[in-house]
């Protein structure tokens, strides 16, 4: 996460907080109400499947496979989905980070809402330290 951040120029704990409040696996499909499914570890859209075959270039199955199997592979597409939107944001990242979740206001507010508290979160849970 931290290359793809880092690659973006995103602040260091957003795509981790996406993770936490998202809570995909390697190997989570997730079916919604509308009928698109969430995908892998950060649970990518799949209405993002045409998109993202354009711009990979890769078969729409082979597509769908990494991401719900490669977590690597799905963390930098979420990347790059969150950089779509940061453009559209008009450089906002946490405008951004609520339309990784929704145009809808209310929705997206909440959804920001969220990965904020993960993120305060994560920064008062006293890290791990290498010994």
């Amino acid at each position: 996460m931290a290359a793809t951040a880092a690659i973006y120029g995103f602040p260091a704990n957003i795509l981790p907080s996406i993770h936490s409040v998202e809570g995909g696996k390697v190997g989570t499909i997730a079916h919604n109400k509308n009928g698109t499914d969430d995908l892998g570890f950060m649970q990518v859209n799949s209405s993002w499947l045409p998109a993202l075959v354009e711009g990979t270039g890769l078969p729409a199955s082979t597509l769908r496979t990494r991401l719900i199997q490669d977590s690597c592979f799905n963390i930098a597409m979420a990347g790059s989905i969150l950089d779509l939107y940061r453009q559209e944001a008009h450089g906002d990242v946490w405008r951004a980070v609520g339309f990784y979740h929704s145009h809808t206001p209310p929705l997206g507010l909440g959804y920001q809402a969220q990965v904020l508290n993960a993120s305060i979160a994560s920064m008062l849970t006293p890290q791990k330290q290498d010994r």
